[in-house]
């Protein structure tokens, strides 16, 4: 088997923040960005809360709240209800999870995450073969 060599290259050791927060984790886990964050504690802050008036309270059109609205419900953080009209017709209204859900939903997906790294650094071994 010919083994395939690679020279000169540059790599970057990347290290950890120091000083990690809550809201970091929740970026890398769950691939959230700085609106959806925002957008989080709206909701957090909030019972109960319509899209329409989201975009109106950070000034952002629907259709981005929407997308980020539909993130947070994707990832299990945050829940979409349907409400009656007494009149005819609907709304949608978004809440949070509960917080110890959440978390607990974080901790998975993080012992998910290592688990399958340790199991893949079993077969590192083979990257030689690459």
């Amino acid at each position: 088997m010919k083994k395939t060599i690679i020279k000169n290259i540059n790599m970057k050791f990347i290290q950890p923040k120091k000083d990690i927060c809550c809201e970091d984790v929740l970026k890398c886990v769950f691939d959230l960005n700085k609106l959806d964050i925002k957008i989080y504690k709206i909701l957090k802050k909030n019972r109960e809360v319509r899209a329409d008036s989201i975009a109106k309270k950070i000034g952002k059109d629907r259709s981005t709240i929407y997308r980020s609205l539909q993130k947070l419900t994707c990832c299990g953080i945050c829940l979409k209800k349907t409400k009656k009209i007494d009149s005819g017709g609907y709304y949608h209204v978004y809440i949070t999870n509960d917080i110890d859900f959440t978390k607990k939903k974080l901790e998975k997906c993080i012992d998910d995450w290592y688990y399958q790294m340790k199991e893949t650094l079993k077969h590192f071994e083979e990257i030689e073969k690459i």
